[in-house]
């Protein structure tokens, strides 16, 4: 078994992949979004701004409407992420075959929330007033799931739990 390989994919994902690049409306700045960050350069300067803040901007009003919305749905993406890797990283490389299934409807969840939070904020086209998303790292989850579901055999021995 060599399902320790769906413990390192997923902790690049959560900690250092960027999940979308975007930039901002009117080509005021661009950035690149990962699970629990956002790097953005703008005119005013560039920031580095995690998940952490940004909650508190929706919780003190300084966010409302559809960027509050987008940050709702992001963390809820994050959060789904965080316990699907913590799952795969407690069994490392005795992931039972049925908890695979769970870790598949994790990583679908989170990307339905990741993509809800994008459309949230750019609209349905993922371009608007508020700029352009490109959910490349989103579409790469995507494939990575796909791939885990159609390519368990590589992971497990012929013997499934």
């Amino acid at each position: 078994m060599r399902t320790w390989i769906i413990a390192c994919g997923l902790c690049i994902f959560f900690f250092f992949f960027p999940l979308q690049c975007f930039i901002i409306g009117d080509n005021l700045g661009l950035g690149v979004q990962g699970a629990v960050f956002r790097y953005q350069m703008t005119l005013q300067g560039n920031s580095f701004i995690p998940i952490t803040s940004e909650l508190r901007y929706v919780t003190s009003g300084i966010y409302s409407g559809n960027s509050a919305l987008s940050v709702v749905l992001w963390t809820l993406g994050t959060v789904v992420l965080t316990a699907t890797t913590i799952l795969s990283l407690l069994h490392w490389n005795r992931l039972p075959h049925s908890r695979l299934k769970i870790i598949l409807a994790g990583l679908i969840s989170a990307s339905i929330f990741y993509l809800g939070s994008c459309i949230a904020m750019y609209g349905l086209f993922l371009s608007g007033s508020a700029g352009i998303s490109l959910p490349v790292g989103i579409v790469i989850l995507i494939m990575f799931t796909v791939f885990l579901y159609s390519y368990q055999n590589l992971f497990f021995s012929q013997e499934h739990d």
